[in-house]
């Protein structure tokens, strides 16, 4: 599958699928597909995507994880991103979803965790993991981190 530009389409899915998981932590399919749309009619391939893939589901089943509680498509922690995601969302990704099961960590076991994730393309610094996780969290004592509760994120940000 061939866009007029020589990319292959496939690429682009991912990509777009794996931006729109990481930009909503996790994606409805109908959050996947509005990018989708987007994306395709900014590349020029919508036509071809509507052709191919009538039915999207399986691609996604196949290719990525699925929450039913949430009813969210994920990122498999055992492949990681395959497309090139900046590292700021792909550390936030990793990040909330790591503090989400554990509930709070050490920096150095959440550097644990999260590096051997991150590692397509450059390997972030600790120190560009500590200003997402800054961001996103908050720091009990002297080393422990939990994600910020509802809404006290958006306060911080829009504060």
């Amino acid at each position: 599958m061939k866009v007029n530009l020589g990319s292959d389409i496939t690429e682009f899915i991912f990509q777009t699928v794996e931006g729109t998981i990481a930009k909503f932590n996790g994606a409805t399919i109908d959050q996947i597909i509005h990018d989708l749309i987007l994306r395709g009619k900014e590349i020029g391939f919508l036509d071809v995507l509507a052709k191919e893939y009538s039915d999207f589901r399986p691609f996604l089943l196949q290719n990525f994880g699925f929450n039913e509680s949430l009813n969210v498509y994920t990122i498999p922690e055992s492949r990681g991103f395959k497309s090139h995601i900046n590292v700021n969302i792909r550390i936030k990704y990793y990040l909330e979803s790591y503090l989400t099961r554990c509930e709070r960590a050490s920096f150095s076991d959440i550097v644990s965790a999260i590096m051997p994730l991150l590692k397509n393309g450059t390997t972030p610094e600790n120190q560009t993991i500590l200003n997402v996780l800054e961001d996103i969290s908050e720091r009990l004592g002297t080393d422990c981190w939990r994600l910020h509760k509802d809404g006290q994120q958006e306060l911080k940000m829009n504060g």
